[in-house]
């Protein structure tokens, strides 16, 4: 028998390891269902030139679970995957496995050979000269594996670890394809739900040019580059022949097919978009993103969303049916998704099913919501349902307002000023002497921290309703702010 100091000490030198179970993966954080779904899919659909870490993290995630054993067979396949593989590279790619394998014996209580793989590790670090302890190396195939691990979980605090894992690795050897690929992702992510930047300062795009250097028959960074060049509004030709490249080189893979199908119905071509995603499910049937991407080419089909109206009420619902339905679908499959969550309620109040649409927008401020993104994105969009199918313009107001403040210069903060704005300027152009209207846009470019721009609007608003303490006293706040 094993005294409890014996395991404590033995504990002791396991916290010491570099692999899943000491990084910080918590199981309330990681969202494990769609954790594995995207493992699973990421095994179908191979792209990673290291595949035994798709196995580790599996491995982990079964260990969440309970199933040990389970969590065995997978690191016995990440350890025949690494060997076979990278031969060469066999000692460096195989730390994180053996640190998982000593870990799961531990919780198992398979002490004995929860030892033989410290040794082992031991015996692999004694051969580098970085050595952060006995039992653990800070190599950079170790920052990479760390790094793509975070990238996984999709959540802002997760792809910030993931960056500094990426840099780190790079440092060490700056024209790895996968680490400088995955680097490129994690920017383009942290960059599109974060502050707006022109595309001289976007540092996403200059690293997915870098990384497509690297590995020009990469698909992934091809059509994240094409979204890049998209959102700038340059080079669209180029962006274009990414795309359709891409999508000769892999039709099947749903990440490269959701990219494939968002481009193409962004640049107002939602036949092209539906074509893509519904060839690419057959291969794929149990894809979130292919499911989520046509509830969104089939909602681009309705003309009310282009800024049209000559169409068949008919074929309007059918397409609204039809996003339902796909929406449905996503959601079912990762309800912790939620701007999915967000796009069906907004289906079902297009439908005027107003009560399941006002469930899900409860639900939704009932969760425990982390990510500033979706805060903002879930006032927005709630915001958005009061103005509209619930005709309260000063509710509407006050959840645009609470958006703005999470983050005044991201993607969702500018969409909330437009609203802002567009709601005063529609007031003042209805009435030139609407005091309020003026209040309103002060409020939106305050919130901005256009102060000259707020000062002038209040003292319109103080013009129009001289005594009103209410404008006055924002006045004299931005006037102290200058």
């Amino acid at each position: 028998m094993y005294s409890s100091s014996s395991q404590n000490t033995l504990r002791d030198k396991l916290l010491q390891l570099e692999c899943h179970f000491t990084w910080g993966l918590k199981k309330e954080e990681i969202k494990i269902k769609d954790l594995e779904m995207t493992i699973h899919e990421n095994i179908q659909f191979p792209l990673e030139k290291y595949k035994g870490k798709l196995y580790n993290y599996l491995a982990y995630v079964k260990h969440l679970k309970g199933f040990n054993e389970e969590a065995l067979k997978y690191l016995e396949q990440a350890e025949e995957i690494i060997k076979k593989d990278h031969e060469d590279e066999f000692e460096k790619l195989v730390i994180v496995t053996y640190g998982n394998f000593a870990w799961v014996y531990y919780h198992m209580g398979e002490i004995t050979k929860a030892e033989n793989y410290l040794e082992k590790l031991e015996d692999i670090c004694k051969k580098f000269s970085n050595t952060a302890s006995r039992y653990s190396v800070l190599l950079p195939a170790v920052y990479g594996e760390k790094g793509w691990s975070f990238l996984k979980v999709c959540d802002e605090k997760h792809y910030k670890i993931a960056k500094e894992c990426f840099e780190r690795a790079l440092e060490e050897e700056p024209n790895e394809k996968g680490w400088n690929a995955d680097y490129a992702i994690v920017l383009y992510r942290l960059e599109t739900f974060g502050p707006s930047v022109c595309a001289a300062d976007s540092v996403a795009l200059k690293q997915l040019k870098h990384a497509l250097e690297l590995d020009p028959e990469n698909p992934v960074l091809m059509v994240h580059l094409a979204m890049k060049l998209k959102r700038y509004e340059e080079q669209n030709e180029e962006a274009l022949e990414l795309v359709n490249q891409a999508l000769k080189l892999s039709p099947d893979n749903p990440q490269v097919a959701g990219h494939g199908g968002s481009f193409f119905r962004k640049n107002g071509c939602p036949d092209k978009s539906l074509e893509i995603l519904k060839e690419a499910l057959q291969a794929a049937p149990d894809s979130y993103s292919l499911h989520y991407q046509l509830g969104l080419a089939y909602r681009s089909k309705i003309c009310k969303f282009q800024g049209q109206w000559n169409q068949d009420p008919k074929e309007a619902e059918e397409f609204v049916k039809s996003s339902i339905l796909q929406f449905e679908k996503a959601v079912r499959m990762k309800p912790s998704k939620i701007q999915a969550q967000l796009d069906l309620a907004q289906m079902y109040a297009e439908s005027n099913n107003m009560t399941q649409a006002e469930d899900i927008y409860q639900r939704l401020f009932d969760m425990p919501i982390t990510w500033l993104d979706d805060i903002q994105g879930l006032h927005l969009c709630f915001g958005t349902f009061l103005y509209y199918h619930k005709k309260s313009e000063p509710d509407a107001i006050k959840h645009y307002k609470i958006g703005l403040q999470i983050q005044n210069k991201s993607l969702r903060g500018n969409q909330c000023y437009a609203k802002i704005k567009r709601i005063a300027e529609k007031r003042i152009a209805k009435n030139p002497h609407d005091a309020e209207g003026f209040a309103i846009l002060g409020s939106a470019h305050q919130l901005r921290d256009e102060i000259p721009q707020a000062i002038k609007c209040y003292e319109k608003a103080l013009q129009f309703d001289p005594g009103n303490a209410r404008y006055k006293s924002a006045v004299d706040l931005c006037e102290s702010l200058q």
